[in-house]
């Protein structure tokens, strides 16, 4: 009898025991997955901006080389894209005047097509901001860049008013895709490049064109896209912000690049910006880019023709 009593304590404490440590059990359950796809996307934003004609690493006024130019900025950009392929290269505006090969090649017509939009095509810009520099040499001139450009001519506040065509080609905003893998998948990350410009009040004279405020069409842009990209870049004139970071300025007459890197991952079926750093690159610690330099050649050797002979003032 008492053997049998002993059995009987000895099973009730294993069931107590057992009650115990059910909650304990149920705590440990296993959690739900993580997600699978979280691989860090980098995206690179390279930025120019006042480039004004400077093709070449050549002072036309002083006779001699310098150490900016797109001829060096080209450099700088093969190799950004040499170590990411998911680049974005875009540009604040105020390139297609500002020297003496775009004088020249503004006011005298040559068989050869706009130099600016020639050498933009050439490096493979994804958007250009209009800026006054753009108005310079007046529509025509605009429109005969905007014709042979492979690359959207952004303003958010632009109103075109002519029935040029061309000049029809500016638009608010521009949408870049990008394929990434995602494991065994490839997704699509969508960025979004609105322009803004900074014109004064003499530019809304400009035939075919005329100019609203420019902060509240940017505003107004965002609003309308930004639910349907995964990022936003706002490229104004005197500056540019990625996905609502403030990134460092470009230089002038082609001096530096701003590069911002931009880290994503992908979260519940939406890409999140989860890292920003933004630099500059100078130019001058890049040699000019011989393809370049080879492209750019009849236009610096016909202005350097030019400049040789024309009237001395």
């Amino acid at each position: 009898m008492q053997k049998f009593y002993n059995q009987l304590v000895r099973l009730a404490a294993l069931a107590l025991a057992i009650i115990w440590c059910l909650p304990g059990m149920a705590l440990a359950a296993p959690k739900e997955k993580a997600p699978t796809s979280l691989v860090p996307v980098k995206i690179t934003v390279l930025a120019t901006a006042g480039v004004n004609g400077h093709l070449m690493n050549w002072n036309y006024d002083l006779s001699r080389k310098t150490d900016f130019g797109l001829v060096r900025i080209s450099s700088l950009v093969k190799k950004e894209r040499q170590s990411n392929p998911n680049v974005l290269l875009v540009d604040g505006g105020n390139m297609l005047s500002g020297s003496s090969l775009t004088s020249y090649f503004a006011n005298d017509p040559l068989p050869l097509p706009p130099p600016m939009a020639a050498m933009y095509n050439y490096l493979g810009y994804d958007a250009v901001t209009l800026g006054e520099g753009e108005l310079a040499y007046g529509q025509a001139y605009l429109s005969k860049s905007l014709a042979i450009a492979r690359f959207p001519m952004l303003s958010a506040n632009a109103q075109v008013l002519s029935q040029d065509k061309t000049l029809s080609a500016i638009k608010p905003y521009t949408i870049k895709e990008f394929e990434v893998s995602q494991g065994k998948k490839k997704e699509k990350l969508r960025i979004a490049i609105v322009g803004g410009s900074t014109i004064s009040p003499y530019a809304n004279q400009v035939d075919g064109l005329t100019f609203t405020d420019r902060d509240k069409a940017i505003n107004d842009i965002v609003k309308k896209i930004q639910k349907k990209v995964d990022a936003v870049i706002i490229v104004k004139n005197d500056g540019l912000t990625v996905n609502g970071i403030t990134a460092v300025e470009p230089g002038k007459l082609g001096s530096s690049i701003s590069k911002t890197e931009i880290t994503f991952v992908k979260a519940k079926k939406q890409w999140v910006a989860v890292q920003s750093e933004t630099s500059s690159l100078l130019t001058l610690t890049a040699a000019p880019d011989k393809g370049m330099e080879d492209a750019i050649w009849p236009y610096h050797d016909a202005t350097l023709q030019y400049l040789t002979k024309r009237p001395q003032q």
